[in-house]
């Protein structure tokens, strides 16, 4: 049997920037940049939380270079990683921001015009206000409006609000610019009724203040789902995370009313998880696999070690639910179910089904498959999981080793076959068979 060495990672993330490149492309297409350069939105790179914890400076490296108009971050932590990385895009920071130095590694950043807040409310403006004065600082600023959100912004649900007054102040005063004017949809995935509501009362408070936004004001409304949902929705720019990672299609709950639906077909899943079997052992009929014995052999089993576990981000709430793939010789994929509880640093998988000469250990395993409608794709293991592709993102720990190659085509599943499901462990939803 091959060995496992010390001195490699026991797993790695994958990040293929060829294919968030490509993903840049579908979104601009939908946006109508095969027309008119003049005429079509710009796009808005999301990359908070590192990226979704895929590395945001390598990726904002590649998107630069492929002339993304912006990026968005929450944090100044985050908005610093970028500027640290000599990123010379345009960032909006969206976290309220009620205080700054002049020390700040932000600062010429601020003064340069690179680095935009958000208005969120009066307080929040006047602390805008004190510190362009006490540091004489010009800010570009984008005023969030909550139009159902109920998150960040000024509320418009119920007229203008306080809104019309915070406009004014920005245009009144001398070191303040208005940049940007947004609001952000609450259920573009799933909603275009709350959706179009959301839009209309944007639309009525942008015609109602049309003579004091300049003409050099973005207005921006639509995030991945809203940006693909309508055209409607595209304006001067649109923000999209998910779908530069090439998710998006697999999280629509009403497919049917997605103008861009097709396009969204077009998407590369950006990211692999990798790792390798550390340990094979056959237990018989009746043995129990985990903690607290939530999972129990019904036959003679052969069971695989993955070195993986809720500690490097892979759910508890994947466990007796979870899929992995083993690349058979022909290049087809098979699929072996998790069984037992998921633990701190690895899962247990039944491959009794697969060929003994295939999984020894050292064998390479994807915890997570960059082939669309795999079960062990990020989609798939999310649904199973409870959960959203964001967060299955974002759980992934900083431990995980990342590593970037470009230009990585990945096949729909060739012949994949699943193992049959253990009796005692959760089936699979149908969708990802």
């Amino acid at each position: 049997m091959a060995g496992v060495s010390l001195l490699e990672p026991t797993s790695r993330i994958e990040v293929d920037l060829g294919a968030i490149e490509h993903n840049l492309g579908v979104i601009r297409a939908a946006l109508g940049h095969d027309g008119p350069r003049h005429e079509a939105p710009g796009v808005c790179a999301v990359l908070k939380a590192d990226a979704y914890a895929l590395g945001a400076k390598r990726i904002a490296r590649r998107l630069e270079g492929a002339g993304v108009e912006m990026f968005a971050v929450y944090t100044p932590e985050q908005a610093r990683e970028l500027i640290d990385a000599a990123v010379g895009t345009p960032i909006l920071l969206l976290l309220p921001v009620r205080s700054f130095s002049r020390d700040d590694r932000l600062y010429r950043a601020v003064c340069r015009g690179q680095l935009h807040l958000t208005v969120h409310d009066a307080a929040n403006l006047e602390a805008l206000v004190d510190i362009a004065d006490r540091l004489g600082m010009p800010l570009s600023v984008h005023l969030e409006l909550d139009t159902g959100m109920s998150r960040g912004g000024v509320s418009i649900v119920d007229g203008d609000g306080p809104s019309g007054g915070l406009l004014a102040r920005i245009n009144e005063h001398p070191r303040l610019r208005l940049a940007g004017v947004y609001t952000h949809f609450a259920s573009a995935d799933c909603d275009e009724a709350l959706t179009r509501v959301q839009n209309d009362r944007f639309e009525a408070w942008l015609t109602r203040h049309a003579e004091a936004i300049p003409a050099d004001c973005v207005v921006h409304c639509a995030n991945t789902f809203g940006a693909l949902r309508s055209r409607d929705y595209h304006r001067r720019m649109v923000r999209v995370g998910l779908a530069l990672l090439g998710y998006a299609g697999e999280e629509f709950a009403d497919p049917d009313m997605f103008e861009f639906g097709r396009e969204a077909t077009g998407l590369r899943h950006a990211v692999r998880w990798t790792s390798r079997v550390v340990h094979v052992k056959d237990v018989g009929p009746g043995t129990p696999v985990g903690y607290r014995a939530t999972w129990m052999a019904e036959r003679a089993t052969r069971l695989a070690l993955i070195p993986v576990g809720y500690a490097d981000g892979y759910p508890l709430s994947l466990s007796s639910r979870g899929w992995v793939g083993f690349v058979r010789p022909d290049g087809t994929d098979a699929m072996a179910p998790v069984v037992g509880r998921v633990s701190m640093d690895q899962i247990t998988v039944d491959v009794t089904d697969l060929p003994r000469e295939l999984v020894r250990v050292g064998t390479p395993v994807d915890v997570v498959s960059p082939t669309p409608g795999a079960p062990n794709s990020l989609p798939s293991l999310a649904a199973e999981g409870g959960t959203i592709t964001h967060e299955m993102l974002c759980r992934i720990s900083p431990r995980v080793a990342r590593t970037y190659v470009t230009g990585v085509e990945h096949e729909p599943l060739r012949g994949g076959t699943a193992l049959r499901r253990p009796a005692g462990t959760a089936s699979a939803s149908e969708r990802t068979r």
